[in-house]
């Protein structure tokens, strides 16, 4: 290991706001478009649906000629394979990203949680990360939800030594154009008069980030061995996320 990489938690307490779609699309547009070195950990227990979602992609890239244009094309502009998506629990997770970290040279390895505290073992592994990464949605169930752990596990930092944890990081996912302003305005000041990093970044509700590769020659946004194309990319946010991300985690690009 010649470098010590990032471990970032990508977890809410609720379901719904997005999290596993997004882990996927921000971690193909960071390793292949900004050449940062990533690696996922799956803690989607037992269904582990990253995990599946390369087993698809791989398949539907054997099985169709344009996608294999395309992995070819990908390799002569960089050079990447594609990156690792290693299954575990959450009670497991750090041990499994040691590892990774331990037999490779990344620059960030995310940790996808399932949507649930009760998992065993979730707690534990959010304060042995260098960060959270918590998408979440201006609704009134999933903000009273997100706001309640969150200060839970800022207080435990706050007051326990040597807690690896430095910051959650939240940021507004799934914005409909028609959201409700009051309840917005209303949390996004709640979360500045409690000193929570929220980043300016903003994505909106789309369904392109339901679309995957398939058999079919088609549009698709989320794969796993591809970065988002241009212009599905353009108005979905990725890249801006992406840029403050980089700034804010002081990630430096090969």
């Amino acid at each position: 290991m010649s470098k010590e990489p990032l471990f970032v938690a990508v977890s809410n307490q609720k379901g719904g706001v997005g999290k596993s779609a997004l882990t996927v699309v921000l971690s193909s547009y960071l390793h292949f478009e900004k050449n940062l070195n990533v690696a996922i950990i799956d803690c989607d227990s037992p269904q582990h649906s990253l995990v599946r979602m390369r087993e698809r992609d791989k398949k539907a890239a054997a099985n169709n000629a344009y996608y294999q244009q395309l992995l070819n094309q990908q390799w002569e502009r960089v050079k990447k394979k594609a990156y690792p998506i290693v299954g575990a629990t959450a009670e497991k997770a750090r041990e499994a990203a040691d590892e990774l970290a331990a037999n490779g040279d990344y620059d960030l390895i995310f940790v996808d949680l399932p949507g649930t505290v009760e998992s065993t073992g979730v707690f534990r592994t959010i304060v042995n990360m260098d960060y959270v990464l918590t998408p979440t949605t201006p609704d009134l169930i999933i903000m009273q939800s997100t706001l309640a752990f969150s200060t839970t596990v800022l207080d435990y930092v706050r007051n326990t030594k040597d807690v690896p944890l430095k910051d959650i990081i939240f940021f507004w996912n799934r914005l409909k154009k028609r959201t409700n302003v009051e309840v917005f305005k209303s949390y996004s000041e709640v979360m500045r008069e409690l000193h929570l990093t929220v980043l300016d970044s903003t994505l909106p509700d789309l369904c392109r980030y339901e679309k995957e590769i398939t058999h079919c020659k088609r549009a698709f946004f989320r794969c796993t061995m591809l970065p988002p194309p241009a212009r599905q990319l353009e108005g979905s946010g990725i890249a801006e996320l992406a840029e403050e991300l980089i700034v804010k985690l002081k990630l430096v690009q090969s």
